[in-house]
This record gives C-alpha cells, structure tokens and sequence, in this order.
C-alpha cells in the first residue's frame, strides 16, 4: 500500500521530525563555533576574528540551514536528514521511511560535475 505524504496526519509526522533534524544540525554547527568561542577566551584569536566568525556562521551556514527548513517541502528534508545521517533510520516510522526512499537516495548521490556529464553525452 502506498502512503500518502499529503495527509494531514504524515505531514504533521513529516514537521516534526524536520524539525528534529534542523534542531540537531543547527546544534552541530553551533558546537562548532563553541569552539572558536573556548579558542577567544584562552586568548588564541582575538574579539574581532571571533567577531568575524560569527558573523560568517549567521551568513552562511545559519542562513543555508534556515533556508533549506524553510523552503523544503517536511518530505524532502526528512530524506535529505536521513541521507546525511542527521536522522537515523530508526526514527522515521517504517511507513514513512519506505515512502522517502527515493527521495533519500536521492540526495545520498553526488553531485557529477557539469564536465563529466558533458563528457558522457558526447561520447554517445
């Protein structure tokens, strides 16, 4: 039986569980600039690099984490979770596991660089 992302009861389950993922990434890379803050206080790096660090955390990886969550469909962050091991499989109830498969193979695929492709198409 297929089920349906669209129901109002999976996307409930769907939210909640990105929300999940975007708790814990955002956690993780804020544990990141922990560390710069640890580095500050020992006096390894002075106010301004922290400053700075900061402010690149808040424009990049802050930013691209927010705009992912916030115009991913709940469906495809749950996969793209589970593809980078933000979620583990367990977590995600069988049923809706079963039904993101595609969507978390897809992202579990890299990139192939616009050249190779290139490549590829002409010697066909």
């Amino acid at each position: 039986m297929t089920v349906n992302l669209d129901s109002k009861a999976n996307k409930r389950r769907l939210r909640v569980l990105a929300g999940t993922a975007y708790t814990r990434e955002l956690g993780n890379e804020l544990a990141k600039l922990e560390i710069d803050f640890g580095r500050w206080r020992r006096g390894e790096i002075d106010p301004f690099e922290l400053s700075d660090r900061i402010h690149r955390f808040h424009e990049g990886v802050s930013r691209d984490l927010y705009v992912t969550y916030r115009d991913l469909p709940p469906g495809q962050t749950v996969a793209r979770a589970v593809a980078f091991e933000v979620l583990e499989r367990a977590e995600v109830p069988a049923d809706l596991l079963a039904a993101l498969e595609r969507t978390i193979q897809f992202f579990k695929e890299p990139e192939e660089p616009a050249g190779e492709q290139a490549e590829k198409d002409s010697d066909d």
